[in-house]
């Protein structure tokens, strides 16, 4: 029997005090490229920045330029290296860092990108 529904991509984060650590994020791999990394790092920063959030973390493989290409993307930068972090492949993570997260100018960073994945996406995004 085939399955009815494919989870298509998940996201996870956790939050303490005026930081958000997003711990967890994965995209099917069918059907990477389409926004919806982006969209689910959009959802779990807008989520912070509700909670009061001004910084944000995570980890990425090192090997994964598409990733660490999206963070930059959102103004995250490199701020270190844990070496043999993926106790599976015993590869480097890149610890990223994001400030800001309360400013104008991060509000409008958002805003512009919500805006091209509804322009770029055939399908409805419910952000409520």
């Amino acid at each position: 029997m085939e399955p009815r529904c494919i989870l298509l991509a998940l996201g996870c984060s956790w939050s303490i005090l005026d930081e958000v650590h997003i711990i967890f994020l994965a995209v099917h791999p069918n059907y990477r490229q389409r926004g919806l990394g982006l969209a689910m790092v959009l959802g779990l920063l807008e989520q912070a920045v509700g909670r009061g959030a001004n910084y944000a973390t995570l980890e990425v493989k090192a090997s994964n330029q598409a990733a660490i290409a999206l963070y930059e993307k959102l103004g995250f930068t490199i701020a270190g290296r844990r070496p043999h972090y993926y106790e599976d492949t015993g590869e480097d993570a890149l610890v990223m860092w994001r400030s800001g997260l309360q400013s104008p100018a991060f509000n409008a960073q958002i805003a512009f990108h919500w805006q091209l994945i509804e322009q770029q996406q055939p399908w409805q995004w419910d952000r409520e």
